[in-house]
């Protein structure tokens, strides 16, 4: 896979064949990027909230205080199964 020595360089490449990821190599960067399909958009969290309906769990100060839990925890681990 070619690396290319800038952004634009690499997008016009990404843009003749979106399917195939690109590499670029920006200052002290190494960046790869791909295009996604129409369907792949990440949702925002307001969008991932409301998919998931009216909330029917821990109340909001239940909540906040396992996420401070959590953050003061370190907060790199994955949540705890509820």
């Amino acid at each position: 896979m070619p690396v290319f020595n800038n952004l634009q360089a690499a997008v016009a490449e990404l843009k003749k064949d979106p399917s195939r990821p690109v590499r670029a190599h920006v200052d002290d960067l190494d960046v790869e990027l791909r295009a996604l399909t129409p369907g792949q958009r990440p949702q925002d969290i307001r969008e991932f909230l409301a998919d998931l309906g009216p909330w029917e769990g821990e109340t909001f100060d239940e909540l906040r205080a396992r996420l401070r839990e959590a953050r003061q925890a370190g907060g790199s681990a994955e949540p705890p199964r509820l």
